[in-house]
């Protein structure tokens, strides 16, 4: 068995005192087993299963809109009920899996997401409709957390890298086809679209024992339920106030949710540091590589949600793509981003490696960033593809050895709770990059909008009216507000929300290198860190 130590904070009322930890690279005994040459790829196919969910939902959600009737607060609790389910949970999920027996707790995720879709699907009102995502929701989110946190445990420690990279290789992969299907079986019935992933679940379910080993239990283990609760509040009014950051940064609906979230978090730390047995450590905070982790999680999110949800839009908006042609369209992008993942495990190893990686991988998403700020109304397909390669390949090469830091530093115990905390932060930063994007096309576009439709030649009464209905379309990103206006005024707007798209993604570009500059120098003191460790370890 491979083992490090490691210095802690203890908590509760020895708070600030140095406690000594010895804790293993992965977790506690299967890691001298070899890696399982089916287990990584499977679990891989069940990590895709969370992407998979979402986008079929996404896919039928206007469809089922319309046969529940569902309209205003409704459909948008719709659209978001499976996302803040799996928020308030999935900290608990990953503490299930190390109290209870791992794989048993992930085949009753599978069993549960079964449910969860089959009452959607077979929903005869829309609030049967919206239990089944919220279960859906739950239950995808456990199979990714565990699903990831089982790759530590079939894998040699010298063989993470690799594990990890098929593990991204095959959760993209599955994500790609299966949206093509879902997309495909939604043109003829949006039930039957739905009734893909309980398909594959089901699948899935007998082949689990199959290729998975027995993991131990830890009953010994308490829930942290002041701790989980406070965190899954915090996640759900932040996730809540970033749903309406198209109604502006200054709106109620925004500000109070959001903020409440942030303060909630605070509240949060100071719970868990008067915590016997917290949810994790606070102490892990103070970790360079911990932290680093954390951030370089909130940079690749926030980047990734920028680009998907951004050149979809321009796509629509502007180009006038079909759904379908925007699904293969960003084809190069989510292929990179899965393949790119196989190298890059296969090159980490050392220390000194994982912070060249991770310093590679951000170089590559901005200069992609970058490369795609020079964006324009008629930017051709071709133009946009190689920016669509640097930053899925950035993005691989990042996810990676991310994902390693998660579980390298969990301490015994909380594995589970510490790698499930790898999709918080993904939420937090990818919930960043969709209110943000969203916000900043809309207000870098409609700078200087006035002055576009003033030179149309129409009287000031109605350019006033042609003015707020292409404000809508431009904030929304919604094809159906520009319906009715004059070619002329659709050209103003096809060209105003290109010259914001601009803007925005020189931004992201921006705030993804400040916060990949400030992981790599997390990195750099974890480093230091552990050299000091060893040091009085020796």
């Amino acid at each position: 068995m491979i083992v490090r130590l490691v210095r802690y904070g203890a908590p509760g009322p020895n708070a600030g005192k140095p406690l000594l930890l010895m804790t293993t690279l992965i977790d506690h005994p299967m890691k001298a087993q070899p890696t399982r040459a089916l287990a990584v790829p499977f679990l891989g196919v069940l990590a895709s299963l969370q992407l998979i969910d979402p986008s079929v939902a996404n896919t039928v959600l206007v469809k089922a809109g319309q046969a529940f009737e569902m309209q205003g607060a409704t459909l948008s609790l719709a659209a978001s009920i499976s996302t803040l389910a799996q928020a308030a949970t999935v900290l608990l999920m990953g503490f299930l899996g190390d109290r209870l027996e791992r794989r048993q707790v992930l085949m009753a995720a599978l069993l549960m997401l079964i449910a969860g879709d089959g009452i959607a699907m077979a929903a005869p009102d829309a609030g049967l409709f919206l239990l089944g995502r919220a279960v859906a929701g739950i239950a995808v989110g456990a199979v990714l957390v565990l699903s990831f946190a089982v790759v530590g445990v079939v894998s040699r420690p010298d063989q993470l890298g690799k594990a990890l990279g098929v593990w991204h290789l095959l959760t993209i992969t599955g994500f790609i086809a299966a949206s093509l299907i879902g997309g495909l079986l939604a043109n003829h019935s949006w039930r039957l679209a739905l009734g893909l992933v309980p398909l594959l679940a089901a699948l899935c379910l007998p082949f689990l024992p199959v290729l998975l080993p027995e993991m131990p239990a830890n009953p010994k283990l308490r829930a942290d339920w002041p701790g989980l609760v406070s965190i899954a509040g915090a996640m759900v009014l932040f996730l809540t106030g970033v749903s309406h950051a198209a109604k502006g940064f200054t709106s109620p609906q925004f500000l109070v949710p959001s903020l409440s979230g942030v303060v909630l978090f605070g509240v949060h730390l100071l719970i868990e540091r008067s915590r016997q047995e917290p949810i994790f450590p606070v102490a892990l905070y103070r970790r360079g590589c911990f932290t680093a982790a954390i951030v370089s999680g909130i940079a690749s999110n926030f980047a990734w949600a920028v680009v998907q949800l951004q050149t979809s839009n321009f796509w629509q908006l502007v180009q006038h793509f079909s759904t379908s042609q925007v699904a293969l369209a960003q084809l190069p992008l989510l292929v990179c981003f899965a393949v790119g993942a196989v190298p890059a495990g296969r090159l980490m190893g050392a220390s000194r490696r994982t912070t060249q990686l991770m310093a590679g991988g951000i170089v590559i998403l901005v200069l992609g960033l970058l490369w795609f700020a020079a964006i324009r109304a008629d930017s051709s397909y071709g133009s946009l593809v190689m920016p669509m390669v640097l930053v899925g390949s950035g993005l691989a090469l990042i996810a990676v050895p991310q994902s390693a830091l998660f579980v390298q530093e969990a301490p015994p115990g909380s594995l589970g709770p510490v790698t499930a905390f790898r999709t918080t932060t993904g939420q937090f930063g990818f919930a960043l990059g969709f209110a943000a994007s969203g916000a900043m096309v809309d207000g870098f576009g409609s700078a200087n909008l006035h002055q576009q439709v003033l030179k149309l030649g129409s009287t000031t009464v109605w350019s006033s009216e042609l003015e707020a209905k292409v404000r809508a379309a431009l904030g929304s990103g919604m094809l159906g507000h520009a319906k009715g206006l004059p070619d002329k005024a659709i050209q103003v707007m096809t060209d105003t929300y290109a010259s914001g798209l601009a803007g925005t993604l020189l931004v992201a570009a921006l705030v993804v290198g400040l916060l990949g500059a400030i992981s790599l120098l997390l990195l750099v003191i974890g480093h230091q860190q552990q050299v000091i460790e060893q040091r009085t370890r020796a």
